[in-house]
């Protein structure tokens, strides 16, 4: 057992389960395919389209069969047909989103088990497809030296990855690799579980269905970077035996260059205003007024299936039968846009077990000079919500969103 955390027989059930999953799935495909040759519809959805989210559900599948693999104690050799299974399933789900977080994971396993070059390109292919714009995939990419164009200095999810730069510009550009080491072992010690709080992994461990959380994003800096890693051996979190697997990879670093912010060219891009909705702007950043007036007028004109699948709401509901059902009364407005901005990361979620005080230094202010003060926003479910707006605001909702001012954060 890596993960002491985990059950054994429940990391062992989970295995035989999403195994027994994927054959399933396999077996629907046939079917499926062999409807389409003979004409045949069974389903509201098109055959195609189900064939594309079955795959994925086949790499949800196969992506905590290997999670459950490692955090039993699998050797690395034993897991490398299941990933390459996993790509071969990502480059069969089409249109379907795929989760940045899983993406991720799967860049840097492939790194730390030193597949061959010609799999991560194959890998490579489905992110761009994916349109993933996010720098720490950029350097994976391009420090694996398979022809990797992309540059960004944006990230999928600002909040942990963002920090990664640090650890890498130590290394690089500092050439200091002791100091780098220290600050990759703050980031898993400090803020790797923490950077995750709306995903509630600090809890997860106490949950059903608690396979192991592992930072292979970080084991694969480490590898690529040449770090001394030794502090984190124990640490549950960190994959140590993985990046030192093998170490017969070659990585090119030679392109690396300190990147340079583009926040005036982001500021040009802004659009300004909510012509769906006016008098959000008191309460949105300038940043986001174009996506939410989109939100707003898609949530008007679209499908749900349509808005389900454009806005990638399966993090959220599952199935979109699930999101068909809750919305029945089209009175989620307000939730769906708070959702999508913790996301943005513009509103602070976290659990209703975390304590404000310990992640107020989180929220980001993006108000420039305004006074501002901090308010919540009263979702129907057991999380919180958190964002910094102008003093001067005085709209008391987000659509059926209650907002409320936070006077004290010591009594939050």
């Amino acid at each position: 057992m890596r993960d002491p955390l985990c059950s054994e027989s429940y990391l062992l059930e989970t295995i035989e389960y999403d195994k027994e999953g994927i054959c399933k799935s396999k077996k629907k495909i046939v079917i499926l395919k062999d409807d389409m040759e003979k004409g045949i519809q069974r389903y509201p959805r098109d055959n195609q389209s189900i064939i594309y989210a079955t795959f994925l559900h086949m790499f949800m599948y196969n992506t905590e069969m290997l999670t459950a693999k490692y955090s039993l104690g699998s050797h690395p050799d034993e897991m490398i047909e299941d990933y390459l299974n996993g790509i071969e399933y990502l480059e069969n789900v089409g249109e379907e989103k795929v989760w940045y977080i899983d993406l991720l994971w799967m860049l840097s396993l492939g790194i730390l088990l030193e597949v061959d070059k010609q799999d991560l390109k194959r890998l490579a292919c489905v992110i761009e497809k994916q349109k993933k714009e996010d720098a720490l995939m950029d350097f994976l990419l391009k420090a694996c030296d398979i022809g990797w164009n992309h540059n960004t200095s944006e990230y999928e999810r600002k909040n942990p990855y963002a920090k990664t730069a640090e650890i890498i510009q130590m290394a690089l550009h500092d050439k200091d690799r002791e100091k780098a080491s220290k600050r990759l072992q703050q980031y898993i010690e400090k803020e790797w579980i923490k950077g995750h709080n709306d995903l509630d992994f600090k809890n997860a461990h106490k949950e059903p269905g608690y396979v192991g959380l592992w930072s292979f994003e970080a084991a694969a800096l480490a590898k690529i970077l040449g770090l001394d890693d030794s502090a984190l051996k124990d640490n549950n979190h960190y994959p140590y035996d993985l990046a030192h697997y093998k170490n017969g990879m070659s990585f090119d670093l030679s392109w690396y260059g300190v990147p340079v912010e583009e926040e005036a060219k982001e500021e040009e891009a802004i659009v300004y205003g909510i012509p769906n909705n006016p008098e959000l702007e008191q309460i949105i950043p300038a940043k986001f007024h174009s996506f939410v007036n989109e939100v707003i007028g898609d949530y008007n004109t679209l499908s749900d299936e349509e808005f389900w699948k454009k806005y990638n709401l399966r993090e959220i509901w599952f199935d979109v039968k699930e999101y068909e059902e809750d919305n029945k009364a089209k009175n989620m407005l307000g939730t769906i846009i708070v959702f999508l901005l913790v996301e943005k990361e513009y509103i602070l979620q976290l659990d209703y077990k975390e304590d404000l005080v310990d992640y107020i230094e989180d929220i980001d202010n993006y108000w420039g000079k305004e006074e501002v003060k901090l308010i919540s926003f009263e979702v129907d479910n057991d999380q919180q919500y958190y964002a910094y707006v102008p003093k001067t605001a005085a709209i008391d909702s987000l659509y059926e969103v209650k907002l409320t001012e936070v006077e004290k954060i010591e009594e939050v």
